[in-house]
């Protein structure tokens, strides 16, 4: 393993967060809080220091990933760069103590959204502003941004890119990576800009347009407020929100796709179409659950009300943003348990979504029906079939391996958290909300909770749980077989 293109390469990823960095110390100095802008710039100088220092002493020419380097250097970039995103959160001193920084840190690059912060609106400007962008980075990803500009970028890249990127399959828009980095981040850039016109046009002061726009994009859940989306009581708000978190959860892939006409390609995706049917399919019997119960009293136990709130609330959980308008935790068990198992789901590959991902579902299906064939006529011989094409019995047992290892780890830190004294409703809901990046769970980590009164190891175990579902386990796992060798 070439060790010293790692470091390298984890250089380089610090010096683009220390050029992040800029942003936050810009809103800072137009505050005028010069405290806050002290601790931003020092974390950019310190940040660019350790860059500088990994990179170019270690920097070899000629030098290419093998799939090693490339799970390797992902992983181990994530977490430094966790790390030094969190020293601002330390120098300003928002969130006191080393690992409740570093677990805001990386739930805001993992774009989970679970906080241990009391009172979002007592924090300073720029540090609410590096909430949201650092969601913003990780939704994308930093290695994503990165590839983007890296002069070198070439066939090498793509082991970067497949580790990185979220799916079953690293889907390639054009022959070279950095080319196809580039364009998935000018669809990121150009959706990130229309929410901001949208917001604006709905009376959203611009700062929290802004920070919303990030987390909204990213499907990552920072709000700028403590009450979430549910302090603007406004319908336009919601639904503009709505659109574009549903938006973030869909392969971005299609977006090149109808900037190419092909729209009638995207309409007729297998996994779009899933995707929007099963969320349609949720919100219709949570809105039946909520309106037939007590809770839809709160809306004048109106269909149309409890519509309201089933959508924006299944839909921020679906595409694990984690958005509130209110305490779903309050809810029939009956949603809950849909919330649960939507936090399961989670979006579509090659999306900024989180969890288990709507293809793999759509697979196991269509493999559970090509058993009941089997069971019945034996000799048949069925494919599996997306979109018209034979899906290869690799990509099959690789979607059947993901499913099973993700519900084992889940059931693994359910019970490793119960074992620490959390009581189960609220392990499940911690577990679920963290591996599936969605944010607030249930029980004592709800909507109207938060994570900052679980003690030290339950923190960490959360904190390996949003690494894993960002990383989609396999990396993470083969990172440490790697290392061993």
């Amino acid at each position: 393993m070439n060790k010293s293109l790692i470091i390298s390469t984890t250089g380089g990823l610090l010096l683009f967060l220390a050029l992040a960095m800029l942003l936050p110390l810009l809103v800072a100095g137009y505050y005028g809080n010069r405290e806050e802008l002290r601790a931003f710039l020092y974390s950019a100088v310190v940040t660019a220091a350790a860059g500088a220092l990994m990179k170019f002493p270690f920097q070899k020419k000629d030098t290419e990933f093998t799939i090693r380097e490339g799970f390797v250097c992902v992983v181990l970039g994530w977490t430094v760069c966790v790390l030094f995103g969190s020293l601002p959160y330390q120098l300003t001193g928002s969130i006191k103590g080393f690992t409740d920084a570093y677990f805001e840190s990386m739930s805001g690059f993992t774009t989970t959204g679970a906080t241990v912060i009391k009172a979002v609106e007592s924090l300073t400007p720029g540090i609410v502003l590096w909430r949201g962008f650092t969601q913003w980075l990780g939704g994308l990803g930093i290695v994503v941004f990165f590839i983007a500009f890296l002069p070198t970028a070439g066939l090498a890249a793509h082991h970067l890119f497949a580790a990185e990127f979220p799916g079953p399959t690293a889907d390639r828009i054009r022959p070279r990576i950095a080319e196809t980095a580039r364009l998935l981040l000018k669809i990121y850039i150009l959706l990130s800009l229309l929410e901001i016109l949208l917001l604006l046009l709905g009376g959203m002061p611009a700062f929290d347009t802004l920070c919303h726009t990030f987390s909204t994009v990213s499907t990552g859940g920072f709000s700028s407020k403590d009450a979430s989306i549910a302090s603007y009581q406004s319908l336009y708000i919601e639904v503009v929100i709505s659109v574009f978190m549903f938006l973030g959860a869909c392969n971005f892939v299609l977006y090149y796709q109808a900037g190419k006409g092909k729209v009638g390609h995207v309409l007729r995706n297998p996994e779009l179409r899933f995707f929007a049917l099963l969320v349609s399919i949720i919100i219709f019997l949570v809105a039946l659950s909520l309106h037939s119960s007590a809770t839809g009293a709160v809306e004048g136990k109106s269909f149309p009300g409890a519509l309201r709130r089933a959508a924006f609330q299944v839909l921020s959980i679906a595409t694990t943003t984690g958005f509130t308008t209110e305490d779903f935790d309050k809810w029939p068990d009956f949603c809950r348990f849909a919330l649960i198992l939507m936090m399961l789901v989670g979006g579509c590959a090659g999306s900024t979504a989180g969890a288990i991902k709507n293809i793999r579902i759509l697979l196991l299906l269509k493999c559970t029906g090509r058993e009941l064939v089997r069971l019945v006529t034996p000799r048949v011989v069925k494919h599996v079939k997306i979109s018209g094409v034979s899906v290869e019995e690799d990509v099959i047992s690789n979607a059947f391996g993901f499913f099973f290892l993700y519900l084992g780890l889940f059931g693994l830190f359910s019970l490793i958290l119960s074992a620490l004294g959390i009581d189960i409703v609220t392990a499940f809901g911690a577990v679920a909300a963290t591996m599936g990046n969605v944010g607030p769970g249930l029980g004592g980590v709800g909507p109207g909770l938060n994570y900052g009164h679980l003690d030290l190891m339950e923190k960490w175990v959360l904190i390996f749980c949003m690494l894993l579902g960002r990383l989609e386990i396999y990396s993470v796992i083969l990172m440490f077989m790697f290392l061993r060798r």
